[in-house]
């Protein structure tokens, strides 16, 4: 992402049928709270389709920050329990918190994200 010829973040994501998944998101430390990553996300919305993003669970000072950072964005956190797949064989998944704009989605709309999130995000991983 830039302002004019200024790199200011990068944001990596998949676009499914009803959604875009937000694989990677962030703005350079030195150009936060210059509403870049607001700006960001009100452009993905512009596709209209529901935003979805994974966060680590707000156990600790920083992972607060940034789901309060969601929450203003318009994004809602999601019930269901979520382990995101391992990146490689040595490794186990970790569990994450789903967070979607512009409301929650159902349980059908979740189980739709896993299987897309397995069998295409993650498919050829390892």
């Amino acid at each position: 992402m830039y302002d004019g010829k200024l790199f200011v973040g990068l944001v990596l994501y998949w676009e499914a049928a009803e959604y875009l998944y937000i694989e990677h998101f962030c703005i350079l430390q030195t150009l936060r709270n210059h509403h870049y990553g607001q700006r960001t996300l009100d452009l993905l919305a512009e596709f209209g389709k529901t935003l979805i993003l994974e966060i680590d669970p707000p156990t600790d000072a920083i992972a607060r920050r940034r789901k309060m950072f969601y929450e203003r964005c318009g994004f809602a956190e999601n019930p269901f329990p979520h382990i995101h797949p391992p990146y490689h064989a040595e490794n186990s998944g970790h569990a994450l918190v789903v967070m979607t704009q512009p409301l929650p989605i159902t349980q059908e709309k979740y189980n739709d994200f896993y299987r897309y999130l397995t069998e295409k995000v993650m498919k050829d991983v390892f």
